[in-house]
């Protein structure tokens, strides 16, 4: 897909990302052509637990499919289920759990795109 162009977006492999989520990409800038967002479905398992970590340029934005957590926002723990949404800013430390019987799924924005390499993982 051309910058610029939209359409129907293909859905990409999962992979672990630097937090520890399993992440799948459904919009990237290398892609799908987007510039100013990308979007991901990030799964967690009952139990799992991601690493506190920031996004030193993205703000982020959490949408809840299914499944409930707890987000830690700095010094803030907020309980998330299917329909929360949640504004995490950048440079802000966050974490996710998930605390319920099923897999936790939460759909991603980030603006500017999401990359490895402004993400940072604490401890």
């Amino acid at each position: 897909m051309a910058e610029g162009e939209g359409g129907l977006v293909e859905r990409a492999e999962p992979y672990v990302t630097l937090d520890g989520s399993l992440i799948t990409e459904l919009v990237r800038p290398e892609r799908e052509g987007s510039r100013n967002v990308s979007v991901a479905e990030a799964v967690l398992q009952p139990g799992q637990s991601t690493r506190p970590h920031l996004h030193r340029e993205s703000d982020e934005v959490y949408y809840v499919l299914s499944g409930k957590g707890v987000v830690t926002l700095e010094a803030n723990s907020l309980t998330i289920e299917p329909g929360s949404c949640l504004l995490i800013p950048a440079r802000r430390v966050h974490s996710v759990r998930c605390v319920g019987s099923e897999p936790l799924t939460i759909l991603c924005l980030c603006a500017p795109p999401y990359t490895h390499e402004q993400t940072v993982c604490q401890g």
